[in-house]
């Protein structure tokens, strides 16, 4: 059960970006494996969303087990910024990114 919390605290992340940036008609997919689980988010945006590639540096930033706990906490904040999903990025193990006007998605995998 542990893991689907992280999957819907992971999921509620990704949304809030999607929110944030207006996209809209967004699909949501998760599949739970041996290795661990696997999250699809896709929306459709005329725009590219600002500073796409940053938010992969932080999506891609090494995950943390040592502090899990501290920042698993921390991503149940309602504002955020920008930096914030560095957070994010602790958590998970891999994250892509893809744009095709107008289709946005974003992939990411988290290790049992």
């Amino acid at each position: 059960m542990q893991e689907r919390d992280k999957a819907k605290r992971i999921i509620d992340e990704l949304l809030t970006y999607f929110f944030s940036n207006d996209i809209e008609e967004i699909r949501i997919g998760v599949d739970f494996t041996l290795e661990g689980f696997y999250i699809s988010i896709q929306g459709k945006t005329e725009q590219e969303p600002d500073n796409l590639l940053y938010l992969l540096e932080l999506l891609n930033t090494p995950r943390d087990l040592s502090i899990e706990s501290y920042y698993d906490e921390l991503l149940g904040i309602t504002h955020h910024e920008e930096e914030d999903y560095h957070l994010l990025g602790l958590m998970i193990d891999e994250a892509e990114i893809s744009f095709d006007a107008p289709l946005f998605e974003i992939k990411v995998f988290r290790k049992k």
